[in-house]
């Protein structure tokens, strides 16, 4: 099993939109899979009361009730963190996972914000979970924009991995109104989009070797 952790201090950045979407990529390929939404929001759980039951199944769970119970079969957990989690419960929840994604927007705050944390992010891996991967996600974004000229050269700078960049497409906009992801949308309308993920994916899943 393998738990992937979705997390930025900054609000509004998709971390719900990431969680989600990676969820119904797993589902897609028959990956039993739970969502655990942190979030007082519960966005996460409310994108799952809308999905259709034509869907495959995705298990969600409100995590702001204390203990998951996931299915025995389970192969992925998917954390949803909410903005302003302090550093000691990110802390607790890094111990539990085996990748963590930071997801940025093309923004001179975001990146103010996510520089800070980033370096305090990859301090608690080493210290709590060595084994643990973290990278980041380049949400939101206009190529053409000066806005992500500069965030990527900000995350081209930072020692962890720059892992993928999704673009501001109204495809996530639609499938989170309607419960489902982007890979089960389709193909016509997200040919795009599915391609910005596949660095993501192979990131996350990619074997590596035991230290």
């Amino acid at each position: 099993m393998r738990s992937i952790l979705v997390v930025n201090p900054k609000g509004g950045c998709g971390k719900t939109t990431i969680a989600t979407n990676l969820a119904t990529y797993y589902a897609v390929w028959n990956t039993s899979t739970v969502l655990v939404d942190l979030d007082p929001q519960q966005s996460s759980m409310e994108w799952l009361r809308v999905r259709p039951d034509s869907e495959v199944a995705i298990q969600g769970f409100n995590g702001l009730h204390g203990k998951i119970y996931p299915k025995p079969d389970t192969q992925r957990i998917i954390y949803d963190v909410p903005a302003r989690t302090d550093s000691a419960k990110v802390a607790r929840l890094i111990k539990l996972v085996d990748v963590v994604i930071i997801p940025v927007l093309p923004s001179a705050l975001d990146i103010r914000v996510s520089a800070s944390f980033v370096a305090d992010i990859v301090s608690r891996i080493r210290a709590n979970n060595a084994k643990a991967i973290v990278g980041v996600v380049a949400n939101r974004t206009h190529r053409h924009y000066n806005s992500y000229q500069v965030l990527e050269k900000f995350l081209n700078s930072l020692d962890i991995p720059f892992v993928g960049t999704l673009r501001n497409s109204q495809n996530y906009i639609k499938a989170a109104d309607t419960g489902v992801g982007i890979f089960e949308m389709p193909i016509g309308q997200v040919k795009q989009d599915m391609e910005e993920w596949k660095p993501i994916i192979h990131w996350i899943e990619k074997k590596r070797t035991p230290e």
